[in-house]
């Protein structure tokens, strides 16, 4: 089997800016995360808590990206990020199996994340990876244009329990 074009590894320090700036150009998409442009490229950066997330990486540049926001109560809150260039192509399942491995070593017992109805190709990677819907919350985000659009709730127990 060929070798990936791109490694997993843990984020650092550095790669603030390069996820801030893969952040903004996925919001210009509209689609597939909440935030929309304009994104503070600056506070988004300071904002990313590097010790909780892993990147996908192609030579020096910062392909994508996962982190996970808690532990509240035990589970880890997922938010992933893939360049448009790179979807389609593995990088958004081993971000998610590294986040999934990154939960289970800290001993939460779940990982849960938001998506939205019309994402069919990042439903079916959750999916693929374990995730069941949970959850559906109607009109839950407000988008620039005033549209409220719905939230799927999908959930992955990492415990037997």
């Amino acid at each position: 089997m060929p070798e990936r074009p791109f490694a997993i590894r843990p984020a650092r320090d550095e790669d603030r800016g390069p996820l801030a700036g893969l952040f903004a150009a996925v919001a210009e998409e509209r689609d597939g995360i909440a935030a929309e442009p304009p994104v503070d490229v600056e506070r988004r950066a300071a904002a990313f808590h590097v010790d909780a997330t892993i990147v996908a990486t192609v030579g020096d540049d910062v392909v994508g990206g996962i982190w996970i926001d808690g532990p509240f109560f035990g589970f880890g809150e997922l938010g992933m990020l893939v360049a448009r260039d790179w979807r389609g192509r593995g990088v958004g399942s081993a971000l998610l199996a590294a986040a999934i491995e990154w939960g289970r070593e800290r001993g939460l017992h779940k990982l849960s994340l938001g998506v939205f109805p019309h994402n069919d190709a990042a439903i079916a990677l959750y999916r693929k990876h374990g995730f069941e819907v949970e959850g559906r919350r109607r009109k839950h985000i407000r988008r620039a244009n005033g549209d409220l659009w719905d939230l799927i709730d999908m959930g992955l127990l990492l415990t037997g329990d």
